[in-house]
């Protein structure tokens, strides 16, 4: 089975970030089969996303909360487990050689139930001399027949527990009654000499079979068996058929689920007296188990991050994930890797631009359905090719992609547009934190969210209520900035709402009143390149 590789964009995820992300591992698995590329998420997507995603049958990426070293990264070192009904001898053989010398114990679905260790067993172990301790040990038929090497010569063959006593023939007295229930142990030259005719017990099992005493004949009720092995064998393999249930450990069980981190379970192993740990999968199933010795083989999981290439932005834990790739047109930020990496940014509009033409240099045909996400993103990102981050390789781009997915780009955009820009129904945190990024200026937090949308008339009837969501991510967030920007198209630009303790730093950078929490910035359409830059720039002085 191959190594999986995780491809996804930033939290809060846009168009360009889900599409360029499902885009590009379609080409890595189409043209390197290393490794199984998955696309994911690192959240919900947003209405206009899933308009486009919808349109073309393609189910949204999986949402992922962390890509940190979990169980299931791990070798786990395979393990046989027993049941409440296997006998002790049965769960010594495979205990004995075992590290730790701890075996789980399954219940009837093969789910985890408990543990056994070999201190558990040793006292079960020991001669027990009450005729009926198998039956107060609710031992099954099959652990005293399994441990013994007999054949069944006469009658039927005994199924559930033991009900009876366990009798050896020199200790019969005369005239003691038996039950059909009672098993009897004596020598073959004892049966064949008719000194058992007077008993009747449910079961006979005889010892010291010989080759001269031929086919040994059972003409009676009872059932028979024979062996070779002498009595005194017999008796001690009958200490061995006890089942384990009464010593299973099932309160305050320690074990581990194929999801939990690595950081947990040493957590828990460091406070813990036991040295083996079952590990049951998310079902319940017994896996496997693990030792701190595991942990040392644990391996990184592994990325390509498309669309961002600054921490903040990323998944929580980045610094533990094993990145192979960058794909991005953002500047470079703080993102740091174990080792080297292809790292391809560039001076474009949007991400899908770059895995466009990565199609077209690894001679990987698009299908019309990637075509149409990878277009839909630059049209999404590039505001229908009227912000000024869209550049002529856009266009070009754009064009190619239109062309292979059947549709126009300028009436295909506003009406993806559209779609995913209506206010009705949405709540005012979902407009602030549908596309939210983190920046740091300097020694400052700053948040930038940004909203597409045909609705300024829908924005401004939940403006007040938009302010108070901005004022409790503030609060929240312990950001020192707080900056939302809603742009139409169709009105040709954005209205700029700034909340925070350093809201100054958006007065400087656009000539906002101190007094007032929002101004229309005719003709701005970029986040990245006509805010972040000003807000930085005026964050320095």
């Amino acid at each position: 089975m191959k190594e999986k590789v995780f491809v996804f964009g930033h939290r809060n995820p846009d168009t360009d970030s889900i599409c360029s992300a499902i885009a590009y591992a379609n080409l890595k698995n189409q043209s390197d089969d290393t490794y199984e590329y998955e696309a994911v998420a690192l959240g919900k997507p947003n209405r206009e996303t899933m308009h486009v995603l919808e349109m073309m049958g393609i189910p949204a990426p999986r949402i992922i909360e962390h890509l940190k070293p979990q169980v299931s990264d791990l070798q786990l070192d395979p393990v046989e487990y027993v049941y409440e009904k296997s006998s002790i001898k049965e769960t010594l053989e495979k205990v004995i050689h075992l590290p730790g010398r701890t075996l789980p114990v399954a219940g009837p679905y093969n789910h985890l139930i408990g543990v056994v260790s070999i201190t558990d067993l040793l006292p079960m172990y020991m001669y027990k001399d009450q005729q009926d301790f198998l039956k107060e040990a609710k031992t099954p038929f099959s652990n005293l027949l399994e441990s013994m090497p007999v054949k069944r010569i006469h009658g039927e063959e005994p199924t559930g527990l033991i009900k009876g006593r366990i009798i050896l023939f020199d200790d019969l007295i005369p005239g003691e009654q038996l039950t059909k229930d009672d098993i009897v142990f004596c020598n073959v030259e004892t049966y064949v000499s008719g000194q058992l005719d007077d008993y009747h017990p449910g079961y006979l099992i005889m010892g010291n079979l010989r080759p001269e005493h031929g086919d040994v004949q059972a003409s009676n009720g009872y059932t028979v068996y024979v062996t070779e092995q002498s009595v005194y064998s017999l008796i001690r393999m009958i200490h061995k058929t006890v089942p384990i249930q009464s010593v299973v450990r099932k309160q305050n069980l320690e074990y581990f689920s194929t999801y939990e981190t690595l950081d947990d379970v040493r957590q828990n192993m460091a406070t813990s007296r036991f040295r083996r740990f079952p590990v049951v999968d998310e079902q319940g199933y017994i896996a496997g188990t693990i030792s701190r010795s595991n942990l040392m083989n644990a391996s990184h999981k592994k990325a390509i991050l498309v669309d961002h290439n600054e921490k903040g932005q990323s998944i929580p834990g980045i610094e533990e994930v094993s990145i192979l790739e960058v794909i991005d047109h953002h500047r470079v930020a703080d993102i740091q890797t174990i080792g080297p990496l292809y790292f391809r940014v560039e001076p474009v509009g949007c991400t899908s631009t770059i895995v466009a033409n990565m199609y077209l240099e690894k001679g990987v045909s698009i299908e019309k359905k990637y075509a149409q996400i990878m277009l839909s993103a630059i049209l999404s990102d590039t505001l229908i090719f009227k912000s000024p981050t869209c550049t002529d390789v856009d266009r070009k781009t754009a064009l190619m992609l239109a062309e292979i997915a059947g549709l126009d780009p300028q009436s295909y955009g506003m009406a993806m547009i559209y779609a995913g820009s209506d206010l009705e129904n949405v709540t005012p945190r979902s407009v602030l934190t549908t596309d939210m990024k983190r920046f740091m200026f300097g020694n400052k937090k700053v948040i930038i969210s940004q909203s597409n949308t045909s609705d300024f008339d829908g924005f401004f009837k939940m403006y007040q209520e938009i302010l108070v969501e901005m004022e409790k991510l503030v609060e929240a967030e312990e950001a020192n900035l707080v900056v939302l920007l809603v742009t139409d198209i169709v009105v040709g630009g954005t209205e700029l709402v700034a909340v925070g303790k350093d809201k100054w730093i958006a007065d400087q950078g656009f000539d906002m009143d101190p007094s007032e929490n929002s101004i229309f910035l005719a003709g701005v359409f970029s986040r990245k390149k006509q805010v972040v830059p000003k807000l930085m720039q005026a964050a320095r002085l």
